[in-house]
């Protein structure tokens, strides 16, 4: 019988052993989950406070951003940590097919997002986050690049056309993104919206780069954050800018005097999709986000904070006639087809030693 405590003993150990080995393992696996926080990597606007509070409040969950200045980046962050590192992404049109043929999304289970049934009819299965008959995103907010302008120093009819950013008097008083995407812009402007993000080789140089270089003396600072335009616009350090809606709302904020238009020539612009990056341990908390930001108030929250344009129907009844027709609420279909949404670049690389070329100048 002396033996049965010792056995007893042995096995409440092993037992035990066990019992520690799977919490520590449930940890390393799912350590983000336990902690309660959802990691999204994207755009500035899109994890503001004034509704990531509210969300926080029903889950526990806490919103951790990452911001970044560019799909490039973007996709070489994502790239590099994967699941392990963040669990969304705010993913434009040049972006989304990028990751999905890198392997590093995983599926939407539309079940667990009841309110995308109240996404306007443009945002459901859009193309650019639907691949193989399968939903990888749920659209955020999109929207137009914008001529951005300090009233002080440009006129209306100046704003009225994209060609101003060539004029000797606004030399070094004007700044762009620093993302070689512009490049279709610049097509755009010059020979008109055919084929925009389809630049190969030969019409980089023959035909892109001879008008893209003249601007190079234009320009004061290519700008990667927000803030960091907000603040060249603040300081009068330039008097224009190719930037987003975001930027218009910050410094209106700041009591700036700012206007933005679409010029003469139009504009390119993004239509953003969250997405679930493979491997994260929190999609299901994920596609709870997903389906709170598609809900009236979130949407409504966001277009204040950001100045983007919103995605779901459940937004109109809280919207006054003015701001109904401020985003395009009522003529949406047609709006938006006035608008040259990003797509992913095949050559991007060329596109990338082209713009290079263009910073070193």
């Amino acid at each position: 019988m002396g033996e049965f405590p010792m056995k007893n003993k042995i096995t409440h150990l092993a037992g035990t052993c066990v019992v520690a080995f799977a919490a520590l393992l449930s940890f390393t696996q799912f350590g983000h989950a336990a902690d309660k926080t959802l990691r999204i990597i994207g755009w500035e606007g899109y994890m503001d406070p004034s509704f990531t509070a509210e969300f926080t409040r029903r889950t526990g969950y806490k919103i951790v951003p990452t911001y970044c200045g560019s799909s490039d980046e973007m996709y070489a962050k994502i790239k590099a940590g994967g699941g392990s590192s963040y669990d969304l992404v705010t993913a434009s049109g040049d972006l989304t097919r990028k990751l999905f043929d890198a392997g590093l999304l995983q599926p939407i289970d539309l079940a667990k997002v009841p309110n995308y049934d109240k996404l306007f009819p443009l945002f459901k299965s859009p193309p650019y986050n639907t691949f193989d008959g399968k939903n990888y995103g749920i659209s955020i907010a999109w929207g137009p690049d914008l001529l951005i302008y300090d009233p002080e120093q440009v006129t209306d009819a100046e704003a009225g056309t994209w060609m101003s950013f060539f004029d000797p008097k606004f030399k070094g008083k004007i700044s762009i993104n620093d993302y070689s995407i512009f490049l279709a812009d610049i097509k755009l402007w010059f020979y008109g919206p055919e084929n925009i993000f389809a630049i190969d080789e030969q019409e980089l140089q023959t035909k892109i780069k001879p008008k893209l270089m003249p601007l190079r003396p234009q320009i004061r600072k290519f700008w990667t954050s927000q803030g960091e335009l907000t603040q060249l616009f603040s300081g009068k350090e330039i008097a224009m800018a190719w930037g987003w809606p975001v930027t218009v709302v910050q410094l209106k904020k700041d009591g700036f005097p700012v206007k933005a238009t679409v010029p003469k020539e139009g504009t390119t612009g993004w239509s953003d999709s969250w997405m679930i990056i493979k491997g994260s341990p929190n999609s299901a908390i994920a596609q709870e986000w997903m389906n709170y930001m598609l809900e009236g108030e979130a949407q409504k929250k966001l277009v204040a904070a950001s100045g983007y344009w919103p995605v779901s129907s459940a937004i109109v009844p809280l919207l006054s006639k003015a701001e109904r027709a401020d985003l395009h609420i009522d003529d949406l279909d047609t709006y938006f087809k006035t608008i040259h949404f990003w797509e992913t670049v095949p050559n991007l690389d060329q596109w990338n030693a082209l713009w290079n070329e263009f910073k070193a100048q």
